[in-house]
């Protein structure tokens, strides 16, 4: 299997992209495992390093030279359209449910080269020059960009020979897990009927190819997940642990925090003491002391 490698932060100086080529970031969920941080912002507006994931893909893909990038909107979705206002050549997409994989169905005008889709709740490099050689290499209707499974909680790509041959729930020694990534012909997407993609995929004669990744890959799905990816992202980025904490809140300098994410319009004041927390939108502390919560106006629970 192709393997390709991002071991710093990567911007293209020539994008090498087909021409033509357009994107699709889904972006509609509900974040469901992500509350109570989702009922604050939709998972897609989590910052890394205080800008929201979304951003961060999007500015890749204008980088990358795509034509244009579509978004889907559904929950939270005037949110999301509002910090992507200014990207260049961005066509959002209204749903009135969720429809998951079933979006990218539907019929997108101009639009004859196959598609990038990228899953909007994680970060990584997408490495598309690679993914496009190996879509042209063997004249493909898709390629998946995967790596190595760490938990039972994502699905297992039998990753043989390099194509993609199904999905199976069991753990087992080497096992591969979709990035949230891929390249998709028209043909392929055309054909979706169900929430996931992968029920398309699977017993069909669509050729998918499967390319390893070896660069960063940060998952915001949960509480736990998003303060984990906070502090990987800081330190590939290169980044103070203080830009974990928004310009647009003030903090006192007796406040003592420690591996803290800190949003909008919050307000620490002295004598509080925060370890491994999160603290949303609109907070207000002052002498408060916690280890490894989600404090948000609402509620204060374990992270």
């Amino acid at each position: 299997m192709p393997v390709v490698e991002r071991g710093t932060c990567f911007s293209p100086t020539r994008p090498m992209s087909p021409a033509g080529i357009d994107a699709f970031i889904l972006a509609a969920g509900r974040g469901m495992r992500a509350r109570p941080l989702s009922l604050v912002r939709p998972k897609p507006l989590f910052p890394l390093g205080n800008v929201p994931l979304i951003r961060l893909l999007a500015d890749q893909l204008v980088q990358w030279g795509v034509n244009r990038t579509f978004v889907n909107l559904y929950y939270r979705g005037n949110e999301i359209r509002h910090h992507l206002r200014d990207v260049d050549r961005i066509k959002f997409v209204e749903e009135n449910s969720l429809s998951g994989s079933r979006i990218l169905a539907s019929p997108r005008g101009g639009v004859c080269s196959p598609m990038l889709v990228v899953n909007g709740d994680v970060f990584m490099q997408i490495p598309l020059d690679e993914m496009w050689r190996e879509y042209k290499r063997f004249s493909l209707d898709g390629v998946l960009l995967v790596r190595p499974r760490t938990s039972a909680s994502y699905s297992a790509v039998d990753a043989k020979s390099g194509w993609y041959r199904g999905i199976r729930p069991d753990l087992r020694e080497g096992d591969r897990m979709y990035c949230g990534v891929g390249l998709f012909s028209q043909k392929f997407l055309a054909s979706i009927r169900h929430g996931s993609f992968f029920h398309s995929l699977d017993g069909s004669a669509f050729r998918v190819r499967l390319l390893e990744y070896g660069g960063i890959w940060l998952d915001l799905g949960t509480p736990a997940l998003y303060h984990r990816a906070q502090f990987d992202y800081l330190e590939y980025a290169g980044l103070a642990e203080s830009a974990a904490w928004s310009g647009r809140s003030r903090i006192e300098k007796a406040a003592d925090l420690e591996r803290c994410i800190i949003w909008d319009d919050v307000e620490i004041g002295a004598h509080t003491h925060l370890v491994q927390t999160i603290v949303t939108d609109g907070v207000r502390l002052a002498g408060t002391v916690a280890r490894r919560r989600v404090i948000t106006r609402d509620t204060n629970v374990p992270l």
